[in-house]
């Protein structure tokens, strides 16, 4: 019997091991010719079911301008802001130009588009990134969705133009870290006291949150122990929000982990529309119908 001594064996191995090993990355386009890359979209060549006989003018217009925006503007950088997991601020104006934030809100400064005109906008986004498209959902159909809803006058007129035109960004925090979004179920207190509340809990996997310049807070009225919706602006004092880190889905979206610690929240900026569970899930149902 011969025994090899290991140095010997690890030559045997190396020896063993097929080519493949010691050469360049492949090349896929070279290797499949028939792939496509992400960055590069094919023309729709057909409308098989009529889709488009179906809209209105209006929303085939709206439609064949987000397709246009995300084909070219957007679609050739995203793969590489998946890689590095951080979100390409620099394509906000762009998405600000397409009047497509604020969905079917009137008024404000919002574009007023009908559900379906809506829906088709986030789906034209979705195509080419559905980070993208959770960015606009959240900003859009839940954060301005419930100011519109929920808010006062002066608070529709004071925040709703600047976040129709993506000026200012919002994020929608009600999902916390023992309970996801059972919003019958929060922790996170709001205790009254002069001149407005003060705000203490954590919030966790909140898009957009660590960069929102205000963020709509669901807590837990310490009174009447009914769930209320408050605006918070990025720079209150007490409030810290922190990235979620190594995620492998969405990877784009800037999802965070939300801590308040006695945050003060003036009374003109407690959401009047919400007192009750019920009220969040009447945001949520119809921001339903754009997903």
């Amino acid at each position: 019997m011969t025994i090899h001594s290991s140095k010997h064996q690890d030559d045997v191995d190396k020896n063993a091991r097929s080519s493949y090993f010691n050469l360049p990355a492949l090349d896929i386009s070279v290797a499949f010719p028939q792939a496509t890359p992400a960055s590069k979209f094919p023309p729709c060549a057909s409308d098989y079911y009529q889709f488009d006989d179906l809209l209105t003018s209006e929303e085939q217009a709206v439609r064949m301008k987000v397709r246009e925006c995300m084909e070219k503007e957007i679609a050739p950088i995203m793969a590489e802001y998946w890689e590095k997991a951080e979100f390409p601020f620099h394509v906000i104006p762009k998405l600000g130009a397409l009047r497509v934030a604020g969905g079917t809100i009137k008024g404000y400064g919002c574009p007023g588009h009908s559900v379906t005109g809506a829906a088709i906008a986030i789906a034209e986004i979705a195509r080419v990134d559905a980070s993208c498209s959770t960015f606009i959902l959240v900003h859009s159909s839940l954060a301005m969705l419930t100011i519109a809803l929920c808010g006062s006058e002066e608070q529709k007129q004071k925040y709703l133009p600047s976040l129709a035109q993506l000026n200012t960004i919002a994020c929608w925090a009600l999902t916390e870290p023992a309970y996801g979004s059972d919003a019958s179920a929060l922790n996170t207190t709001a205790t009254k006291v002069e001149g407005g509340w003060i705000l203490e809990g954590q919030k966790r996997w909140i898009g957009n949150s660590t960069f929102a310049d205000v963020l709509v807070i669901f807590a837990r009225n310490t009174t009447t122990n009914q769930i209320n919706g408050y605006l918070v602006k990025k720079d209150a004092p007490g409030l810290t929000v922190t990235k979620i880190e190594n995620k492998i889905g969405l990877r784009i979206v800037q999802n965070g982990d939300i801590l308040l610690k006695k945050v003060f929240v003036p009374d003109e900026d407690r959401l009047p529309g919400v007192n009750s569970f019920q009220d969040t899930s009447k945001v949520r149902l119809l921001c339903s119908k754009f997903l």
